[in-house]
């Protein structure tokens, strides 16, 4: 029978990233997680390529060496990012490149205004020191 696997935790692909043949289900989800090198604890879902009445199972690498596959509660894939490692939080907080240029924008155009007040004061007190005979 044809299969398909795909990560779905911590990393989500789009796409079935592992097609191939197995006996069983069970089968392809172990081969699947040995050809790939999966840690422990990494998840993913199988899904049988046979149409409308297709099989969806999800596993969870349970050992390494050698390499062992259980069932796994399924995860919903919902627009909400995952948790992700320690090195990855700035791509999280990344933003479109009209925003990152409005926000230049609105900086420049804050030391503008900060820049022109600053001026205007100083013009000021040189228009009062020279009424009052000051300067």
């Amino acid at each position: 029978m044809k299969f398909a696997a795909r990560r779905i935790w911590p990393e989500k692909s789009q796409a079935w990233e592992y097609l191939g043949e197995a006996e069983g289900i069970d089968d392809f989800a172990l081969m699947f997680a040995t050809d790939k090198g999966l840690a422990v604890a990494d998840e993913f879902v199988v899904i049988e390529k046979a149409g409308a009445d297709s099989d969806i199972e999800f596993f969870r690498v349970s050992r390494a060496a050698p390499y062992a596959v259980m069932p796994a509660d399924p995860r919903v894939e919902s627009q909400s990012a995952p948790p992700s490692p320690a090195g990855e939080e700035p791509l999280q907080d990344a933003h479109s490149i009209g925003e990152v240029w409005r926000a230049m924008f609105g900086n420049a155009l804050f030391f503008i205004k900060v820049s022109g007040t600053a001026f205007a004061f100083f013009l000021a007190l040189i228009f009062l020191a020279r009424y009052f005979g000051a300067w």
